[in-house]
């Protein structure tokens, strides 16, 4: 990487945060796979799994709007250090009962609520994190230094995780992440950052959910685009996150699935390299394309599981998803104000994530009555038919991106 894409690491508060960010990924990554497997030692059932990723998702659903409420009201560096060690707790727990053989279904269920309910408020906090520790002209080369060098430590950890499952305990897995969390914490008790203007807050966290509400409104193209990322978050966790392992554990095992998954992080960081390189003038069409490109992994699991073919599936899907994620990043980032980022966000989060437990509760009876396969091939479908809707809609081909600077928020 030339020195200007590592820049950003000269700032010392990003670099306390770019650093915890990376260790917090290092843990996350495992963890996804361990928790799969550790459900599934419980109990076979692909409902039993979908219920306990949904019990995450259903509190991040319901408070992710006032949590981005909170994050634009409150110091995001303080908001995000204190979600981090309540999750390195429920995670600590979480690997405690399945290490100890106690943990039942019902006890995960309880923990991933409560790591759900705190991602509500981490999740927008963290999203408005760079605007206010880099200067403008850094954040594209922040935002692919960020995505590559967490892609980076997801290339192992799914496999150093399906290792684990295979020979040893999910729980330690879990465990890793735990402490991770708590590390991230530390490191962002580093940055010290001068509060940014509130001027504007209103005089309840509720009011400021509302200012938040009618700018996205005015915008006009965030609910639209984050309506089409519902679609796909939902055929992709239901999809890959709940069917995945379970098709897996039939075919490739635990140790094929964790070595598949991490090729998506390789296709994220190899990514990287040409995007440094690349100038998004129509954003949010290139993102409805990244998203069907997102879903290529359902082709090889609803006909030929094979080790390699997988990988290379995910691996496409990788290059989509870093992509994407650059493009909205960098389109939110020059089209509102520092002040509304993280209700912005939330409210693209909300939607995103909406339908996210439906589908997870969803996809193990329709996997039951039609089979797997089937159901991976019909998601894809759906897919490409909203992608190829989204890419083709005015409100979304109309937005340009010019690098003109972030809009003053009016009092």
């Amino acid at each position: 990487m030339s020195s200007s894409r590592l820049s950003p690491l000269a700032v010392p508060a990003f670099r306390y945060f770019f650093v915890g960010q990376v260790v917090n990924r290092a843990g996350s990554s495992m963890a996804g796979v361990a928790l799969a497997f550790a459900v599934l030692d419980i109990s076979r059932s692909p409902s039993a799994l979908g219920w306990v990723v949904a019990a995450s998702s259903v509190p991040m659903v319901v408070f992710m709007l006032l949590g981005g409420a909170i994050a634009d009201r409150l110091p995001r560096a303080v908001v995000l250090r204190g979600c981090n060690l309540v999750q390195g707790v429920a995670q600590a727990l979480t690997a405690g009962l399945v290490l100890s053989g106690r943990a039942e279904i019902w006890h995960l269920i309880v923990l991933q609520a409560l790591a759900g309910t705190v991602f509500a408020v981490s999740y927008p906090a963290f999203l408005g994190m760079v605007p206010i520790l880099l200067p403008t002209q850094e954040r594209q080369a922040a935002f692919l230094l960020i995505g590559q060098a967490e892609s980076a430590v997801g290339i192992l950890g799914p496999a150093v995780s399906g290792l684990l499952v295979a020979v040893a305990n999910p729980g330690w897995a879990l465990a890793f992440d735990a402490g991770t969390y708590l590390v991230a914490a530390g490191l962002l008790a580093l940055v010290r950052l001068p509060p940014g203007d509130r001027s504007n807050a209103r005089l309840s966290v509720i009011g400021d959910f509302a200012a938040g509400w009618s700018f996205a409104r005015h915008l006009g193209w965030v609910i639209p685009a984050s309506l089409a990322a519902m679609v796909f978050n939902a055929l992709v966790s239901g999809a890959i996150g709940v069917l995945g392992p379970v098709i897996a554990d039939e075919t490739i095992g635990s140790e094929g699935w964790g070595v598949a998954t991490s090729s998506q992080a390789v296709g994220v960081f190899v990514a990287a390299f040409f995007l440094a390189k690349v100038t998004v003038r129509v954003p949010l069409r290139a993102i409805m394309i990244a998203f069907a490109v997102w879903c290529v992994p359902m082709v090889v699991l609803g006909t030929h599981v094979n080790v390699w073919l997988l990988s290379a599936s995910f691996l496409i899907a990788g290059a989509g998803v870093g992509f994407l994620d650059l493009a909205w990043n960098l389109t939110v980032q020059e089209k509102v104000p520092e002040e509304m980022l993280s209700r912005i966000m939330a409210i693209d989060g909300f939607f995103s994530f909406v339908a996210i437990p439906l589908e997870e509760l969803a996809v193990g009876p329709l996997a039951i009555a039609f089979g797997a396969s089937k159901v991976q091939l019909g998601c894809f479908g759906i897919a490409v038919l909203v992608a190829a809707f989204g890419a083709t809609r005015r409100i979304i081909t109309d937005v340009r991106l010019t690098g003109a600077a972030p809009p003053q928020l009016a009092s």
